[in-house]
């Protein structure tokens, strides 16, 4: 580390870096050019503007494993807000840039490209650009100024000057394309969250509350349109609306100017208070922002709340409400590649499927905000689900940004905001919102699935445990010229109690019917147990087509039938449509199996996950008859993987 005097106050100057060849003094704000070992004075640097960021000069973080310090700082402000680019050097002496804006944080290094870059007139949102044979996407936009400096810097910042900046991002690499030098300056780096860059030595004026989460005084002023009482939370607020009046104020460091009247019609109490705090994903929220916004679809507005929650560590988020269904909303650090309109995409292996696409419009604004917003103020959208996630795509002229939203149950809402208010009740089935017949239904066919196993265990047992014996199988000649029309077969045993025993007639009987009466008899006690049938097979052809009816076999069982030697006496009857002799085939089985109960059952089993499924796809119909663009059927068969 080298130490020199300011030229302009005396104070002391160091020099952390070797790649630091200006500095601003912190006493007097001149800014100082490292000459070998002297200083010279280039002039004042213009004071910093009042922002909401916790880090300053002498603060510590750690960037994959690597200790850094942050040793100077250059303030930008565009269009949508403030941003800071905070030079830091590393333990190993290399030096980075650390961006923070909204929230989000990139630690990225100047890296040399020898090919030509597009020119910052030829790039639009979503324009794909390959960078060192590394495809990236263009997300934002900017015409900056550059407000101040401060600390250690590699090159002379001055107050004033315009900077035309590009952002891409890739799914894992974050891009800058600073067009302020001739060829433009390219910035590689990575995002970063807050807690995992660890950061210490923050801001001492910050002062922390119980839960010891930074909080920021806020700054009171009165509307220059109507005089209500207004207050700014974050120093990365750019604008107020009115809630009295509906004006938008713009903010700007200590002073306010009116940036439109009322251009709302009607006032709008937000559900959820503005200045309500609570805890959302382990982070103390407060609501400090309020609009509407509404889209048209089939000539019908449907119009939906969103409220802007701040964290002076995390930066924003969103809290989105529609016909009584919530949302908890980030912007999302890498989006994915999914061109316009595209049906659907895989993401760390969830599939999202387009849902809906449109124009939203902001139809009404209360409280703050970290850009220019106007009611008016419109961007293209569309959302993607994957439930209970959604990810929605919103592009304007200048940026295009990805958010991802989780469903939050209104239960879940109060308890986090404390509200003891019910919240107002969900209509309809939202897109997001989870399916909560999913894990019934999985359930239902668990369930399912083993009562199934357990009904074929006991058929199994039955057909192997229990087995079935073939004891007679004899064929007879049922003869039109036998007078007696009765035969008798062979005798066969029974050597212990048979629970069934099945009598099947297999008949060779065509075009014609045949009686027969069965009765079986049990040599020695002459017990005997009778039943009656009727074979009938009648076949032709009308005009050109086959046709039949009846059956060439039938059984009887007898039941419980005790041990013993038996035979059976067959009394029969032909019809007189043929003269032809019957061929019969009598077969006896002790104890047969039978299926037909285990079919019974097993179609009684299937009516349940059938009916759970039909439920569950109920509620997928629902869901996606609220979508603009259908998919309804196919909604519910990735489910079918779960089962």
């Amino acid at each position: 580390m080298k130490t020199a005097n300011c030229p302009s106050c005396g104070a002391p100057v160091s020099f952390r870096s070797a790649a630091s060849v200006y500095a601003v003094c912190e006493f007097c704000r001149s800014t100082l050019l490292r000459d070998g070992e002297d200083l010279k004075n280039l002039g004042r640097m213009a004071d910093l503007l009042d922002d909401p960021t916790l880090i300053q000069i002498g603060s510590e973080g750690t960037f994959r494993g690597l200790h850094f310090g942050v040793i100077g700082r250059i303030q930008l402000k565009h269009e949508a807000g403030l941003w800071n680019e905070w030079h830091i050097i590393f333990d190993d002496a290399r030096s980075a840039w650390l961006s923070e804006a909204g929230g989000e944080f990139v630690v990225s290094t100047l890296v040399p490209v020898s090919e030509t870059l597009p020119a910052f007139e030829s790039l639009k949102p979503e324009m794909p650009v390959s960078i060192a044979g590394r495809s990236f996407t263009v997300t934002d936009l900017e015409s900056a100024r550059c407000i101040s400096g401060q600390g250690e810097l590699p090159f002379k910042v001055e107050a004033g000057y315009d900077v035309n900046a590009a952002d891409l991002r890739s799914s894992d690499r974050f891009v800058t394309i600073d067009y302020s030098e001739t060829p433009p300056l390219v910035f590689v780096g990575y995002q970063a969250t807050f807690d995992e860059l660890k950061l210490a030595n923050l801001k001492d004026e910050r002062t922390l509350s119980a839960g010891g989460v930074p909080t920021i005084k806020a700054r009171a002023f009165n509307c220059p349109h109507c005089a209500s009482p207004l207050s700014v939370h974050s120093g990365a607020i750019e604008s107020v609306a009115c809630d009295s009046c509906g004006s938008i104020i713009g903010v700007e460091n200590e002073n306010v100017r009116l940036l439109a009247s009322a251009a709302q019609s009607m006032r709008v109490v937000p559900w959820l208070p503005l200045g309500s705090k609570g805890n959302l994903h382990d982070v103390e929220w407060e609501a400090i922002g309020f609009m509407r916004r509404s889209t048209r679809s089939g000539g019908v507005d449907y119009a939906w709340s969103e409220y802007l929650l701040f964290n002076a560590e995390q930066g924003f988020a969103w809290l989105t409400e529609y016909q009584g269904h919530w949302n908890y909303a980030r912007t999302l650090s890498s989006p994915p590649a999914v061109s316009r309109g595209q049906a659907s995409f895989k993401r760390k292996d969830s599939e999202f499927k387009l849902f809906s696409s449109g124009k939203a419009e902001v139809t009404y604004v209360v409280g703050e905000f970290y850009w220019r917003v106007a009611v008016g103020e419109s961007c293209l959208v569309e959302d993607y689900i994957c439930p209970p996630l959604m990810l929605s795509r919103e592009v304007t002229d200048k940026e295009a940004s990805w958010s991802e939203s989780d469903y939050l149950e209104p239960e879940a809402l109060c308890a986090a905001f404390k509200i003891k208010a019910t919240a107002p009740a969900r209509i309809g089935v939202f897109a997001n919102q989870p399916n909560p017949l999913i894990e019934r239904h999985r359930g239902v066919f668990s369930l399912f699935w083993k009562l199934a196993l357990a009904a074929t265990v006991v058929q199994l047992a039955f057909v192997f445990i229990f087995a079935s014996h073939l004891v007679l199988k004899q064929q007879l000649v049922l003869s039109p010229f036998n007078e007696e029309a009765t035969l008798t077969t062979q005798e066969f045993t029974l050597p212990s109690r048979a629970k069934s025993l099945r009598v099947r007639h297999s008949t060779d009987v065509e075009n014609n019917w045949v009686d027969i009466t069965t009765t079986l008899v049990e040599k020695k006690t002459g017990e005997a147990y009778q039943g009656a049938q009727e074979v009938s097979y009648y076949r032709g052809v009308d005009d050109g087509e086959s046709w039949s009816e009846g059956n060439k076999d039938d059984a009887i069982a007898f039941k419980d039938i005790p041990p013993g030697t038996y035979y059976l006496t067959i009394e029969y009857e032909l019809g007189k449509d043929r003269v032809d002799a019957v061929a019969d085939t009598v077969a006896v089985v002790r104890n047969p199996v039978t299926w037909s109960n285990y079919v019974f059952v097993m179609i009684f089993l299937v009516l349940f996950p059938l009916y759970s499924r039909w439920r569950r796809s109920a509620f997928e119909a629902k869901r996606w008859n609220e979508s603009d663009l259908g998919g309804g059927e196919e909604s519910d068969s990735g489910n079918d993987e779960d089962e």
